[in-house]
């Protein structure tokens, strides 16, 4: 469909929406802001394909029916293998993290009852203290989610006078912080973490009273790295820190699970480091690296740590039962089952000629390109029995649709093995790569 057929079809589905909207005679208020949200260009597109072109291809806004013990579920009433769950390392199954948020549910009940501005119960300092422990650092401060700690965090840390330099790819919760950041006075710059030169001419601009340069310890959507060392060295050597979102590096990458800042650099005292409880650690919730004098600056400052509301008790209770799994032998036996499974993923579908991104973190993405065929590649795989996310702009390139995969540890090797024949019989299919075929 040419550019000029498009346009047509999604004006002519606005107009749609805006004639059965008037047609009763008496538009509510909601009704007429649902047809002015309707014109909106991000939202025309997205009708376009989820109502228009691909309706039975999209695969988003699904319905889970059930889960199974292990990462069998039943999706909108079929039953596939999820290879879409982030919960890496499996914890949501294991039975400590499932009885220490039971016991506290008794102990606590289910919520706080009250912003951490004015208290927090005792869970919530003592899982900060084992996260600090388990990442050497002085402390943390957990906030009800990673997205609410980059919208408060990068405000807290930017303003008048200072660099915020973002990487480009960055998550979008990173971009809405910089955003009111900017709103505030920082100097918001964007560079491609590939390029440490573009960098150095942000630093190098003005006389700055302080350089943030913030970037993703592991990219959300093709689980691969940036260069997080050489990108240290610029940013110090100019006198700012790195402020590093390592939610999908949190658990899984480096010694102990330390993420991709700690691997690359060491130690964690020369960056803040936001990490993720809701991911490999199957809770709830994000955290912030910091000291002990500037947590309490922070609880001052971070608007979303005030007015976002507290991580309920018993999932406070599952953090600190998942810092008790990491410091033991156990641990080591999980995340090596991971990498192991991380590798034979990785390595079929490249065997296979298909074009793979990540590797190293959980999330191995393989490129497809245009949205519609992302959405039919990802449809396939759902009706051939494995749930793999599509996905397609806005949250990659217009023509950079990606199937991402998101392996974890309790994977039985024949859940792999399927996938990589089904991916198999897909490039066949459907034209995507090499078509080669894995051995039965």
């Amino acid at each position: 469909m040419d550019q000029s057929s498009t346009d047509a079809t999604i004006s002519s589905h606005s107009h749609a929406i805006a004639s059965h909207v008037e047609s009763n005679g008496h538009p509510t208020a909601m009704d007429k802001l649902t047809d002015r949200l309707s014109k909106d260009s991000l939202i025309r597109m997205g009708l376009y394909f989820y109502k228009e072109r691909c309706p039975d291809t999209h695969m988003k806004d699904l319905i889970v029916d059930s889960i199974g013990e292990g990462r069998e579920i039943v999706l909108e009433g079929q039953p596939v293998i999820n290879f879409g769950s982030d919960s890496f390392l499996g914890l949501d199954r294991h039975p400590a993290v499932q009885q220490a948020i039971i016991d506290a549910t008794r102990t606590w009940g289910t919520h706080n009852g009250s912003s951490r501005s004015f208290s927090s119960v005792q869970l919530a300092e003592e899982a900060e203290h084992r996260l600090a422990r388990w990442l050497g650092v002085p402390d943390t401060l957990i906030f009800p989610s990673v997205s609410l700690a980059n919208v408060g965090m990068l405000p807290s840390l930017a303003g008048k006078g200072d660099l915020l330099a973002m990487d480009r790819t960055s998550h979008d919760s990173l971009w809405q912080g910089a955003k009111i950041a900017s709103a505030n006075g920082a100097d918001l710059q964007e560079f491609g973490a590939a390029s440490i030169e573009t960098l150095e001419r942000l630093m190098e601009r003005k006389p700055y009273k302080e350089r943030v340069v913030v970037v993703d310890g592991v990219y959300s959507m093709a689980g691969s790295i940036p260069p997080l060392k050489q990108l240290d060295e610029l940013t110090r050597r100019y006198g700012g820190y790195m402020y590093v979102d390592d939610a999908h590096g949190t658990g899984i990458i480096g010694d102990r699970g330390r993420g991709a800042a700690h691997r690359a650099l060491g130690t964690l005292n020369n960056v803040m480091m936001v990490g993720s409880l809701s991911k490999a650690f199957s809770c709830l919730g994000g955290f912030v690296t910091t000291t002990l004098d500037m947590k309490l600056m922070l609880k001052m400052k971070a608007g979303s740590y005030m007015f976002g509301g507290p991580v309920p008790p018993n999932y406070l209770a599952g953090i600190i039962a998942v810092c008790e799994i990491i410091d033991s032998p156990e641990y080591d036996g999980i995340l090596g089952r991971l990498r192991q499974l991380i590798a034979g993923v990785t390595g079929g579908l490249r065997s296979l000629g298909l074009e793979v991104l990540g590797g190293e973190s959980a999330i191995v993405s393989v490129v497809v390109g245009e949205i519609e065929k992302t959405l039919q590649a990802g449809r396939w795989l759902y009706d051939h029995g494995y749930y793999v996310q599509s996905a397609v702009y806005p949250s990659v390139a217009l023509t950079g649709g990606l199937l991402r995969i998101q392996v974890n540890a309790n994977h039985t090797d024949e859940q792999i093995t399927g996938l990589l024949n089904a991916f198999a019989d897909l490039a066949r299919d459907l034209n995507i790569g090499k078509q080669k075929r894995m051995p039965r």
